[in-house]
Parts: structure tokens; sequence; C-alpha cells
């Protein structure tokens, strides 16, 4: 393929689709096929596998190992289950319904779908598409040993004290201020959404169940005679239309999952992943207000070195909101672009969906209607 990438004109392209995953043992294997036009890739196609471990290794190295600074890092995706027993388990907890049994391959397009929206937003992210870890992940064969930084329990905790004495505290500059209020609430709404809608899934499911069950028995006592009556024709076509009633609720869950359900899945994180940076943000804005305090306080024999982490703070405060200011914009950009996308698609699935459900049941009925009332 002519990799056509010294014409400045070429417009640069990173796409990534994760169109499978394969079930090793207990772990789950990705496919990820990465198409570019960017010089800094060898190959204008690649394909590797990775593990959710990889990604998980992916995530940390961008958010823990190196300072993010004012760039909002997409979030992890959910970590999938990757045996019988953790999915019954899962499927308990959602639906309280031991029922209702979701297979592991079934969920397995949702978990390619979760990493795949990971690592198209590192892509489209100004800082990360470029990211030498980004490239080797989706380059070499083999990776890095995973160690897996983590903040330890001290500083967390410390974060923790700090971001909380903070909220309360009136922002430098207006219009962070007010994206703390909207990320804070934000948090909390999107949460709302995403639990609410999940349970909207759920309770579509356990109906479409009800439905399965209902044709099932109706069906059954539909055909338990040898000579076909009135009444056992009636059932048995009654049994048909709960049978297509629960393919078509069936149906519309899917879509539903798809459009809303995954992108509030997605935002809820994504929000949290935002509320990070500011909370960064503003551990930066007060360390530059104290460390400017100290340089006034300090003595003539300290005063030179005082006003030099002064001016280091505030110089690393304000390239953070540099930063963080266009982070946001984009962030925001892609959030109603995102959503907008999900509206679409709900949209069409309901009319789509509602359209096959009318004209099989209208066809439904005119065949019970044609039933010959005076078989016996």
């Amino acid at each position: 393929m002519d990799r056509g990438r010294e014409d400045s004109r070429v417009v640069e392209i990173l796409d990534i689709k994760v169109p499978s995953a394969n079930k090793d043992g207990e772990v789950l294997r990705f496919q990820i096929k990465t198409v570019t036009t960017m010089v800094e890739f060898p190959e204008c196609e690649m394909t590797t596998q990775r593990t959710f471990e990889d990604v998980e290794w992916l995530h940390n190295s961008l958010s823990v190992r190196e300072d993010p600074g004012g760039s909002i890092v997409p979030p992890l995706p959910a970590r999938p289950v990757s045996n019988a027993a953790e999915t019954e388990a899962r499927t308990k907890q959602q639906y309280g319904d031991s029922r209702m049994k979701l297979m592991l391959a079934d969920e397995i397009p949702k978990y390619c779908r979760s990493v795949e929206m990971f690592l198209n937003l590192l892509a489209q992210h100004a800082r990360y598409r470029r990211s030498a870890i980004v490239r080797q992940f989706l380059i070499n064969k083999d990776l890095p040993p995973h160690i897996v930084a983590k903040r330890g329990l001290f500083q967390r905790a410390s974060d923790a004290v700090k971001d909380k004495n903070l909220q309360s505290r009136k922002d430098s500059d207006e219009y962070f201020h007010g994206q703390r209020q909207f990320f804070t609430e934000g948090c909390v709404r999107m949460h709302e959404c995403n639990l609410l809608f999940q349970q909207l899934l759920v309770a579509q499911r356990q109906f479409a169940m009800t439905l399965g069950s209902f044709s099932s028995d109706v069906g059954k006592s539909g055909s338990s005679q040898a000579a076909p009556t009135v009444h056992t024709r009636m059932m048995a076509g009654f049994g048909q239309v709960m049978g297509q009633l629960r393919q078509g609720e069936n149906t519309l869950s899917v879509a539903n999952e798809k459009t809303f359900g995954f992108t509030f899945a997605v935002y809820e994180r994504y929000m949290e992943s935002g509320k990070e940076m500011l909370n960064r943000r503003l551990r930066l804005m007060a360390e530059s207000e104290s460390t400017a305090a100290a340089a006034v306080k300090a003595k003539p024999a300290n005063k030179a070195k005082a006003e030099e982490a002064r001016d280091q703070a505030l110089q690393k405060f304000e390239e953070v909101s540099k930063v963080g200011r266009a982070e946001l914009s984009h962030f925001h950009q892609f959030r109603v672009r995102s959503l907008q996308k999900a509206l679409v698609g709900f949209t069409e699935a309901q009319i789509s969906t509602g359209r096959d459900m009318y004209a099989m049941l209208a066809r439904s009925l005119s065949e019970l209607k044609h039933i010959d009332s005076t078989t016996n």
C-alpha cells in the first residue's frame, strides 16, 4: 500500500477498530486493527492482539507513570468478566434472577466496543495520538512487563483531603470555577442517568424473558390435543405472537444498550476524568498561592530560592490552565456530538422496531381473524 504520507496535504488519520476478541483460557485477547497516515507509524495498516491487562497498563502509563498535567485522560473501560462463574455472579447482581443467564460470548462484543472507544478517544486526543506509549501499544508484538504504578495510600489520602478542603475555595479564574461546578454536579447526574438507564435495560430483558415463558406455555396448551380445534389454533397463534413480541423486545433492548446505555456508561467515567483534571489544577493553584506568600515572607538569605519556587509553581499552574482550557473545550464538543449520535440511534431504533412490531401484529391479527370458527 502506498503510504503517500510525504504529501503535506494528506490528513493525518489514526483509526482503530476492535472487531473481535478470542477467549484463551481465562483471558480475553482483543484483536486490534489500526489504519493510519501518521508518519510516526512504520506501516499504514497494523494488527495486533492485546489482553485487558495490556489496556490497563496503557491507561496506567498515561495517567500515573506520566504526569497528565492539564490533559483529561480517557477513562479505562470496565474490566470484562472472564469465566462462567463471574458471568453468573454479575447476572445475579444486575438482574437479581438466576434464570436470566448471560453468556460470556454474548458480552464479548460489548467489551470490544468499550476497548475500541477507549483507544479511539486516545487516537483523537491531541497529546496522546502522538504518544510513544500509545504507538508501542498499537505496534509492538510484545509489551514491557506490566508494572502498574499506583499512588501510595498516604498520597491518595493526602490528595483526597486537599481536594475536599479546596472544593469550597473560589477559583482565581471564573471559567474554571464554573467548570468545577459543572463537573461536580455532572458526575452525580451522569451516574444517575447511567443507573436509571441500566435499570430500564434490566426491565426490558426481564419483560422479554417473561414473554418468552408465556409464549412457551401458551404454545404448549395449543398443541396439547392431537386434533386441532379453534381453541388450540388460537392458542398456538397467540403463542407465536408472544414469541415475536419477545424477539422485538430483545432487539430493542440490544439497540438501547448500544446507544444510550453504552454512551452513559462511558461518560460517567469520562466525567470523573475531567473532574480529576480540575482537581489537579486546583491543587497547583493552591501551591502557587502558597509559594507566592512564602516568597513575600522569606528572609533575605532565602529570598532567591523562595522566588524561584514561586516562579516554577506559577509557570506549571499556568501551563496546566492553558492545556486544561483547551481540553475542556474539546471534551464538551465531543460529549455533545456523542450524546447527539446516541439520541439519533436510540430514536431510529425505536421507530424501526416499532414499525416492525406493528406490521407483525397486524399480520398476526389478520391470521387469527381468518381461523375457521366452524372448526371442531
